[in-house]
């Protein structure tokens, strides 16, 4: 089917891959150019000098984005191209090279000392900053990261250590499971084999329980075989992230993603720990989901079993495509537009096939340009709301595409808004166009099972990192790491599942925790917060989306705790976080009640 229906996306947009090398040139000139503005930088400099720089900075960064990011592209859907994998490299060599070019006017931005230059002061940052006021709030924030910044030579080591070190360990633990090859047998069936994580994945919420069980241990059995690969790969990856947090002055290994994400330590902590104290509202559910199975108790393989009074239905990819259009539409008319010009740009990748890479997301490269998504689009109800996920995520930045390229993206607490809201609109829309109430059920059920998995399931893996860190500054084995995280599980579920040993290698399967440690707190925080506004808007109606779509279009241009406020948001209220978890409950108590 996937001959028949989907999309691939046109990189040509981007750059056509015959260009790349003039491209190439074109910027390795334009960095020479850098040393035209050098003697330029003073605290004394005039304000049109200063945006006139700006201005040329950001063409160039969207010159680099373009070259980086269409190789970025094509190596995603065939991780085995080789002519894809040269040109990453070659422009990862570009932008190393940009980065130690333009080291010493960041440097002198924030606020540091610099040899042959006069340091720039507040007062003069201000009064030059204020001339971009787009760029204002990420310019003052970057100097408050100043503290956590090394010398000029410092960082340069880093940067290349980065490029050629954690970075290159990230693709190669990508291009170790690209290459595994799954080998299907439920009990009583033939075998089948996946040469694709995506097609397998989808066995895990079928109603056979052979087929779950088949599914989930053919997966962790791979991540088993090579356990001592990912481990190599993870405590190399710790330790390096734990050098430079020290080296730089952090306090925690957190508190580095933290600071980045513009989210003070103590939202976080308050987060993680409401996520843990409302547990018992999912172990309440997986109690539910047993009985409604006939079970004694699930096993772990379970937790994402549909119940079974609902019908398989397969949906199309136009189907679903049409739906999640209709759906913004009525939600808002910019909804509705700006996930069309994702789509009419032919910017999505929906369906899998061997080398493409697993699971969703969504890439934004620059303003001029709609983002990017990459699906692995099977039929199911799940890969309408992925959809519908990760468009909201297009849409967002299309809402904040008036900005300069370095204040388009939103800051963490804002960055899963509309993609969590987007999902949520058209489950409620789903929901409505539900046969019956056994329907409904059934879908709530797996509205359920999906709040795990954002919610609770995201926070533990934080909290497993967290103990990790400090496990392998210690010193710790691969199986040690391994019970770690199944004591992390059984805290996790309680009573409320039993499961399987081969759990304990659950942990190599999860990419942020190596290209992006405590990254998935953002989940969490973006399901919870969107559940919230969601609420909001149930109440207020359409009054309430132009508040959205005002949230939406400051990206990254403002501090996000003063955009939360305004529309009435604490991030550190611990009230707040378990406001979000009485929907969660409602969802539960609505369940019990069909």
């Amino acid at each position: 089917m996937a001959k028949k229906e989907g999309m691939r996306w046109n990189l040509d947009e981007i750059l056509p891959a015959k260009k790349f090398d003039e491209l190439w040139k074109e910027i390795e000139q334009d960095i020479s150019k850098y040393d035209f503005f050098l003697p330029k930088f003073s605290p004394e400099m005039d304000r049109d000098g200063f945006v006139a720089f700006m201005k040329f900075d950001e063409k160039i960064i969207e010159k680099l984005a373009r070259l980086g990011g269409m190789p970025c592209l094509w190596e995603s859907t065939d991780q085995k191209s080789q002519e894809a994998k040269l040109l990453k490299s070659k422009a990862e060599d570009l932008v190393l090279r940009f980065s130690n070019k333009t080291r010493k006017i960041s440097l002198w931005l924030q606020g540091k000392e610099i040899d042959g230059f006069v340091r720039l002061d507040d007062k003069n940052a201000e009064r030059l900053f204020k001339t971009l006021p787009a760029l204002q709030y990420g310019m003052m924030y970057s100097r408050k990261l100043a503290r956590h910044t090394l010398l000029e030579n410092e960082e340069k080591i880093i940067t290349e250590k980065d490029m050629t070190g954690a970075g290159v360990l990230v693709d190669l633990r990508e291009l170790i499971e690209t290459e595994f090859c799954f080998k299907f047998k439920p009990k009583g069936k033939k075998e089948k084999i996946f040469n694709n994580a995506a097609e397998l994945l989808k066995h895990v919420y079928s109603k056979n329980a052979n087929e779950r069980e088949a599914a989930c241990n053919s997966l962790l059995e791979k991540y088993k075989e090579n356990i001592d690969k990912f481990f190599m790969v993870y405590q190399a990856i710790v330790k390096d992230w734990r050098y430079d947090y020290e080296r730089r002055g952090y306090e925690s290994a957190i508190q580095v993603r933290n600071i980045g994400n513009h989210v003070p330590d103590k939202a976080i902590e308050v987060l993680l720990d409401v996520c843990r104290t409302n547990r018992d509202v999912y172990q309440r559910y997986f109690r539910f989901k047993a009985k409604e199975l006939g079970m004694k108790r699930l096993r772990r393989h379970d937790i994402y079993a549909p119940l079974k009074i609902a019908k398989d239905e397969k949906i199309s990819y136009e189907e679903s495509k049409k739906l999640v259009l209709s759906t913004f539409d009525e939600f808002s008319k910019g909804f509705g537009e700006k996930a069309r010009r994702i789509i009419n740009d032919r910017h999505i990748d929906s369906h899998p096939r061997q080398n493409k890479r697993g699971g969703a997301f969504c890439l934004t490269l620059m303003p001029s340009i709609a983002p990017y998504v990459l699906l692995n689009y099977t039929h199911t109800a799940r890969d309408v709301s992925t959809m519908a996920h990760e468009l909201g995520h297009g849409i967002h930045s299309l809402y904040a595409a008036h900005l300069p390229m370095a204040a388009q993206h939103a800051n963490l607490p804002l960055s899963e808004t509309a993609s969590t809201f987007g999902e949520m609109v058209v489950f409620e829309k789903m929901l409505e166009k539900a046969k019956n109430d056994k329907v409904r059920k059934a879908m709530l059920s797996d509205k359920m099972a999906d709040s795990f998995a954002t919610i609770l399931r995201q926070a533990y893996f934080v909290m497993f990192e967290k103990k990790a860190h400090e496990a392998v500054r210690k010193g710790i084995t691969a199986e040690q790491l391994s019970g770690l995280y199944m004591e992390m599980l059984k805290e996790q579920f309680g009573d409320s599942v039993d499961i399987s040993p081969i759990y304990r290698y659950e942990w190599a399967r999860i990419p942020h925790i190596v290209a992006t440690p405590f990254y998935c707190y953002a989940y969490n925080f973006g399901e919870l917060l969107s559940m919230a506004l969601f609420a909001r808007y149930k109440k207020e109606g359409v009054g309430f989306v132009p508040k959205i779509e005002k949230v939406l279009s400051y990206g990254g241009s403002e501090d996000p705790d003063k955009v939360l406020k305004e529309i009435g948001v604490d991030m550190c209220s611990r009230e707040f976080w378990e406001g979000s978890f009485e929907i969660v409950r409602g969802w539960q108590e609505k369940l019990e009640q069909y």
